[in-house]
C-alpha cells in the first residue's frame, strides 16, 4: 500500500496585520484593500496565461480598478513577483523559528521550500518568482541583505560557527549566501519530485556542515 502523499499547504497571501496601536484611516484601509485585490488578480492572471503574457489591463479589470490604479500600487509586474517572494520568505522564516542547531534548521528550510513550491501550485510561476531576483530589473526599496530568509540563514550560520556546527574555515555570511544561491539555482532547474528535491538539498547542505553535524543527520 503506497504512502499517502501530503497535501500542499494553503498559503495566506494577505500581508501581516498592522499594529493595533497604529491608527489606520479609512483612506489607507481602502488603499490596502485595493492593493490586495490587485495582488490576488495578478496571481490569477499569471497562472492563467503565464507571467510573460500577463496583461495589466486584464488584472486591473478583474480587481475592479483602472489600469493607472494598478501602476499606483505596483510600478511593474515584476513588483508583484517581489511582493509574492517577500510574503513567502516571511512564512519560511517562521518555519525556522523553532529549529535547534544548523542541521535541523537546514532540514526545515528544505521542507519549507518544497512546500512553498507546492503551495504556489505552478512551477513556472515559482521559477519566475526566483529568477526575478537574479535579473533584478527594477530598483528595490531594500538591499539583498534585508531579505528575511537570507538575514535569518546568515544569523543561523553565525550561531552554528560558534557552536562548531559550521564547516571549519567558512565565513558565516559568505557561506549563507553561497548556500542559498545553490538552493535557488537547484529550484530553478528541472522539475523534480519532493523526495528528489529533499535528497538533493540535503546533499547540498552537507557541504556546509561540520563533520560531527553531518554524522548526526
Amino acid at each position: 500500500m503506497s504512502a499517502r502523499r501530503p497535501t500542499a499547504p494553503a498559503f495566506d497571501w494577505r500581508s501581516y496585520a498592522p499594529s493595533p496601536f497604529v491608527r489606520i484611516t479609512p483612506r489607507a484601509r481602502q488603499r490596502a484593500a485595493t492593493r490586495e485585490r490587485l495582488f490576488a488578480a495578478a496571481l490569477r492572471e499569471f497562472r492563467r496565461v503565464g507571467f510573460e503574457r500577463a496583461n495589466v489591463t486584464a488584472i486591473a479589470r478583474a480587481a475592479g480598478v483602472s489600469r493607472p490604479n494598478f501602476y499606483a500600487h505596483f510600478p511593474t509586474l515584476d513588483h508583484v513577483l517581489f511582493e509574492m517572494a517577500w510574503r513567502l520568505t516571511l512564512q519560511i522564516v517562521q518555519r525556522l523559528e523553532q529549529a535547534k542547531g544548523l542541521p535541523e534548521t537546514l532540514d526545515r528550510l528544505a521542507d519549507a521550500l518544497i512546500e512553498t513550491q507546492q503551495g504556489v501550485g505552478d512551477s513556472a510561476l515559482f521559477r519566475e518568482m526566483i529568477s526575478v531576483f537574479v535579473r533584478r530589473p527594477v530598483d528595490l526599496p531594500f538591499e539583498a541583505g534585508q531579505i528575511p530568509v537570507l538575514r535569518e540563514v546568515v544569523r543561523r550560520f553565525e550561531v552554528a560557527r560558534d557552536a562548531g556546527e559550521l564547516r571549519a574555515g567558512m565565513a558565516p555570511e559568505q557561506a549563507a549566501r553561497l548556500c542559498l544561491s545553490g538552493v535557488f539555482g537547484h529550484l530553478l532547474g528541472l522539475d523534480a519530485s519532493p523526495a528528489e528535491r529533499r535528497a538533493d538539498l540535503r546533499a547540498l547542505f552537507s557541504l556546509y556542515l561540520a563533520g560531527r553535524s553531518r554524522r548526526a543527520r
